[in-house]
């Protein structure tokens, strides 16, 4: 009998990176729950299901087949991850129960940190309000008072507290009256939605004092906890950096070494945007690393065994991660800090692809939706390319020994320079492939980039190095020699002061961001997959150099491709698109002509004006337009231009229209406005009654109101009135038209239109029953920040329909070629 051939069953094969086939797989179960939203009877089914067909299988010895099993296993388990962190709750958790809207509550609880002082800003243009002085106090809530009577309630918050001093401590148990309300969802495409954000770190609920008062201690503080001494490190960091750093870089300070940017003022914060430097001041692997190197230069000269400095440095990195509350992008650079200091420990050598993947399943597990997380994104292609970019030098580096010794032999002042300048070289070129690589994701998150980031980051890295490495120290002489940290704090201050002047000069007279609507999510997919092939395939030599950039040069013409057919598309479009963009209580209103043209009527709202340019840059990128033909701003009203600045910065304008009254007889906002639009050379014109505007043969365009004088009155009554026809359809863009310039208007002749603006954001001051019945629209608008503004509750049949931007979001009214009924869709069903 001949023995049964056993080869296949003893072959054994050995995976050195099994992580990284667990990262994806892991990752796909979390994209699949948060796209499809499971239930989790289903995920933990599935689980059960592969389990049992993965014991069978294995048990069948069908290796293959197995893992195949196996990784489909993780990914449903990383669906289960993903599930419970997004949708379970204690019964009690308070933000279930809570809306946008704010309420008053009462609360009992327990403060659960140290206060964090958040100084008012100054306001950094002429628009903007000036705010008071708040605290931000962390808060773990035990009760809510309904009625007469406390009911257990749950949920970890912050209550920001207006006011210059506050007396609560940690552990301390208080009597909370605030008002609560749950963070609001995006209300345009495109938006940051905080709802999802504050979801993702299950942290929904929005509390809000208007006194320090309202915050009255009830009972002592509690026992001390494990955590408590990283607390109070914390607090003693934040601290004696206060103390010993001088204002105006301890904001800086804290920044770069904690992670909190509450005390950085907003000049240096956006001077660091705009130059594309803002990556050194979000806390991640950079910092962890520089810190890491030289601890462990210093930890070198320790006596005692070779495993000595790796075990002081593991405990030193574990302690750092908890002192900056773990962020993903810390963890990510901690896991590859680790494992290098336990492959010196067990003398094996460091496999760097399975760390970071291991990087990459920790944070998963830690918090499922951080992945979806701009910063955690950029923090791990940055480190993947550094590592790619590394590994493929070395494979094609070629050492020559006649070189080296030519080398060896040169005096050491050329030596030095020679070995500074490719360290620079390298550093430089490590800048350039960083950018590159994560330029698409930039774009397609932030839409701006500035090619600076290329040289200051190189260069900025050396005194945020010596920054980092002197608040080490500073800290330690704190402890040990107290008499030591004003020497210690000149010399971490003058780093700080180099950071902060060099991209401060830079962005005042260097200044060089581009703005654009970013690459669509299905191409940035494409990219980093094509990406991820091409460079295994060059680190493997499997694929030559011209092959793998004529890869990535054929995606990059997919999309140039996709963009062109969209240029395309909009400017053979034949219907006409007005959106009411929500800007909260203001005016921001898009008009997309026929043929591409694209004209907006005001942009403003009322409080911080970065966010109605926030939200009308989102709608505007979600649809690809980077120019608009035309401004139109109605009256003199700062929640109808206060946006405007910062939308002359980001997109190209070909001109400004405004009230003769208004340029005639400017208020000292809209004198610096139009100052603005002068000095960028955009072309700025009047309108006035009888005024039509010529952008296509079928669309009409006329002004209604004011006249050349003007009515008496506030400036609402001359606000300019537009009258937009197409295919005998209208719509009416009223401002915040009210008596007496309502009468100018309604004394002419009638005309029946089927969308009109609310007038004065649909207020009762303005009167506007008149002006409605003499336009008769089918449909009115309201441009507000109140869900309450709306038609009546009982509407009769034949009455206009109200819509409202502050609880629908966008608002957008298409009109066809054919002259249909006009087609209303809201960004909220």
């Amino acid at each position: 009998m001949v023995p049964k051939q056993t080869s296949q069953a003893n072959h054994q094969r050995t995976i050195y990176r099994p992580l990284v086939l667990l990262a994806p797989a892991l990752t796909l179960g979390v994209i699949g729950d948060a796209a499809l939203d499971f239930s989790m009877t289903l995920w933990l089914g599935a689980f059960a299901s592969l389990m049992v067909l993965w014991g069978l299988l294995w048990w069948k010895r069908q290796e293959r087949h197995a893992s195949v099993c196996l990784l489909l296993v993780v990914a449903v388990f990383g669906g289960m991850l993903h599930h419970a962190h997004w949708n379970l709750y204690r019964s009690t958790e308070l933000s279930c129960g809570l809306s946008p809207d704010k309420q008053p509550v009462a609360l009992q609880g327990t403060v659960t940190d140290y206060p964090r002082f958040l100084p008012a800003k100054p306001p950094s243009s002429a628009f903007e309000f000036e705010l008071a002085n708040q605290w931000k106090v962390p808060f773990r809530i035990h009760q809510i008072r309904s009625g007469a009577t406390w009911e257990a309630a749950s949920g970890h918050t912050e209550i920001y507290v207006s006011g210059d001093t506050i007396d609560v401590h940690p552990g301390e148990s208080i009597l909370v009256f605030a008002q609560a309300s749950c963070s609001e969802g995006a209300l345009n495409p495109g938006e940051f939605d905080f709802a999802n954000w504050a979801r993702g770190k299950r942290r929904r609920t929005f509390l809000r004092s208007g006194f320090s008062e309202c915050l009255q201690a009830i009972g002592t503080a509690e026992q001390p906890s494990r955590w408590n001494p990283i607390r109070e490190a914390r607090h003693y960091v934040s601290r004696e950096l206060a103390a010993a750093i001088p204002p105006g870089l301890d904001g800086l300070a804290e920044t770069i070494f904690l992670g909190r940017r509450e005390r950085l003022s907003d000049a240096t914060d956006e001077a660091f945007r705009q130059t594309g430097t803002v990556h050194l001041l979000a806390l991640s692997g950079l910092h962890l690393g520089i810190l890491a190197l030289f601890a462990y230069w210093l930890l070198r000269f320790l006596p005692g065994p070779g495993w000595l400095p790796a075990v002081c440095l593991l405990l030193m990195t574990l302690g750092y991660v908890i002192l900056v509350d773990a962020r993903p992008p810390i963890v990510r650079a901690s896991i590859l800090v680790a494992s290098f200091c336990v492959a010196m420990i067990l003398f094996r050598r460091q496999v760097f692809w399975n760390s970071l993947a291991a990087a990459w399943i920790i944070v998963i597990c830690w918090n499922p939706t951080e992945i979806f997380q701009a910063g955690t994104q950029l923090s791990f292609v940055a480190v993947a390319s550094l590592a790619w970019l590394s590994g493929f030098l070395a494979t094609r580096k070629k050492i020559d020994p006649l070189q080296k010794l030519i080398e060896e032999s040169r005096p050491w002042p050329v030596k030095c320079t020679r070995v500074a300048a490719r360290w620079l070289g390298g550093m430089f070129v490590a800048s350039l492939v960083v950018w590159l690589v994560t330029l698409p994701l930039v774009l397609f998150h932030f839409h701006a980039a500035s090619p600076w980031t290329i040289v200051l980051s190189p260069i900025l890295i050396i005194p945020m190095g010596f920054a980092l490495g002197g608040t080490l120290l500073l800290l330690a002489a704190s402890i040990a020699v107290p008499i030591a940290t004003p020497i210690l704090s000149w010399l971490v201050s003058w780093p700080l002061w180099m950071m902060q002047e060099t991209v401060s000069w830079t962005q005042q007279h260097a200044g060089l961001t581009f703005w654009s609507a970013g690459p669509p999510a299905w191409w940035v997919i494409g990219f980093y997959t094509v990406a991820a092939i091409v460079a295994w395939q060059m680190l493997t030599r499997r694929f030559p150099i011209r092959w793998s950039v004529a890869v990535v040069a054929l995606w990059l013409m997919v999309g140039f491709v996709w963009g062109t057919l969209q240029a395309i598309e909009s400017a053979t479009r034949d219907d006409l698109v007005c959106t009411f963009v929500s800007v909260g209580h203001g005016t921001c209103v898009l008009v997309e002509l026929p043929e591409g043209r694209h004209l907006l009527y005001d942009c403003g709202r009322l409080g911080s004006p970065k966010r109605a340019c926030q939200s009308l840059s989102a709608v505007l990128w979600s649809k690809g337009i980077e120019h608009l033909d035309a401004v139109i701003i109605s009256h003199d009203d700062a929640d109808h231009y206060n946006g405007l600045p910062e939308v002359l910065e980001r997109f190209s304008v070909g001109a400004v229209y405004c009230s003769d009254l208004m340029e005639k007889i400017p208020s000292d906002l809209v004198s610096s406005l139009l100052a603005d639009i002068n000095g960028r050379g955009i072309p700025l014109r009047t309108l006035s009654a009888g005024r039509t505007l010529q952008a296509h043969p079928s669309v009409g365009m006329t002004i209604l109101h004011p006249t050349r004088k003007g009515v008496l009155g506030r400036d609402n009554a001359n606000s300019i009135v537009l009258l937009i026809e197409y295919r005998g359809r209208r719509i009416l863009l009223p401002g915040d038209l009210e008596s007496p310039g309502t009468e100018g208007v309604i004394v002419e002749r009638p005309i029946d239109c089927d969308i009109v603006m609310a007038p004065h954001h649909g207020s009762r001051h303005s009167h506007a029953e008149s002006f409605y019945q003499w336009c008769q629209p089918e449909w009115i608008v309201v441009s507000s920040g109140s869900r309450e503004i709306g038609g009546p509750e009982n509407a009769q049949p034949g009455e206009p329909v109200w819509l409202n931007t502050a609880a629908s979001g966008m608002i957008q009214i298409r009109l066809t070629a054919e002259g249909g009924a006009p087609q209303v869709n809201t960004w909220k069903k």
